[in-house]
């Protein structure tokens, strides 16, 4: 019964800095700097003023095409321009 106590009280150990942590996420969420994380990077917003750069890298097929096909959209802004400069996405 001691061991299963100890492990137990590990498990309590875990869970409670567990929760400690996801209090903190919550925080940064209700946040106004998480609500401009979001809109800069995931909704790609820009303030009043400001201009949103995005990149559209050429593919092969509109470079030397008088009919571009369509290119596949990047997941992230990482990846839009890790393609640009360098041809093709990025693997994590």
């Amino acid at each position: 019964m001691r061991q299963d106590e100890a492990r137990l009280k590990q498990a309590v150990a875990t869970e409670e800095t567990r929760q400690a942590s996801l209090k903190s996420y919550l925080d940064y969420v209700r946040s106004e700097s998480y609500v401009e994380h979001w809109a800069r990077v995931d909704a790609r917003m820009a303030k009043t003023g400001e201009v949103a750069v995005i990149p559209v890298a050429p593919t092969a097929g509109q470079l030397g095409s008088d009919s571009p096909a369509p290119a596949q959209v990047p997941a992230t802004i990482l990846d839009e321009w890790w393609a640009l400069f360098f041809g093709e996405p990025s693997t994590p």
